[in-house]
């Protein structure tokens, strides 16, 4: 029995020993350096993780602009449908009170979207759009009050075609430069950007037509009043 305990004692004296062997400075290196690398690790995984969730609350922020872009083009496509009707109706019933219905519609993006995950000329560009329709919606208001009814539904429809052509591109660009997944539309809206264009493309010319018509009719009256005002002057 006193034999083990000796030989237990003789054991633990011999552990100062051994530890006074040890190369403590190259330990403590091994140690620090140990630290150090898991230390690194630590951040470039926390970094890894903060990107990933920039990106994807970044992904999230354009796809929610885009988003309401399109779902405003679509709105504006329905009143285009509207001012349609209104203008049959003037010309059917004479009621203008159908006209008053026919209007740009308004537009302002959801207020929970993050703008500072966005890039700055994306939002400039972004931002800009519901000052252009306000702007769009003023100048039709002006001409509701004094300007033709029919005319007024024509040019509803295409204020309302190319503010969804521009809402569309705004969204289609949103998507694209943010890594966005491309817009997806159903078999309603498959052809909706490519009538919008045509749409406007046939107003323009029919616009143009017209203020032709204008000029060439007015054209002679100002050519008979000057040789009138001429006859006069001779008289006299």
């Amino acid at each position: 029995m006193w034999q083990a305990q000796l030989q237990q004692w003789q054991q633990w004296q011999q552990i100062p020993a051994s530890l006074t062997q040890l190369n403590w400075p190259q330990w403590l290196a091994i140690a620090g350096m140990s630290s150090a690398i898991s230390s690194i690790v630590v951040l470039l995984v926390q970094g890894l993780k903060d990107r990933v969730t920039y990106r994807r609350e970044r992904r999230d922020a354009a796809l929610e602009v885009a988003i309401s872009l399109e779902g405003y083009a679509r709105v504006c496509r329905a009143m285009m449908h509207r001012a349609d009707w209104a203008r049959d109706e003037l010309d059917r019933t004479g009621n203008r009170e159908a006209v008053k219905s026919a209007m740009l519609p308004a537009f302002l993006f959801p207020e929970k979207i993050q703008w500072r995950r966005l890039g700055h000329r994306v939002v400039s560009d972004l931002r800009d759009f519901p000052a252009r329709i306000h702007a769009g919606r003023e100048d039709l208001g002006s001409f509701a009050d004094y300007g033709d009814p029919v005319a007024l539904c024509e040019e509803v429809s295409v204020e309302c075609a190319k503010a969804a052509r521009d809402a569309l591109a705004l969204a289609r660009e949103t998507r694209k430069k943010h890594g966005c997944v491309p817009w997806r539309p159903g078999a309603k809206d498959a052809d909706l950007n490519r009538d919008l264009l045509t749409f406007i493309s046939a107003a323009e010319e029919k616009r143009d037509a017209r203020r032709n018509r204008q000029t060439m009719s007015v054209g002679p009256a100002i050519i008979s009043e000057a040789a009138g005002a001429d006859s006069r002057i001779a008289l006299q």
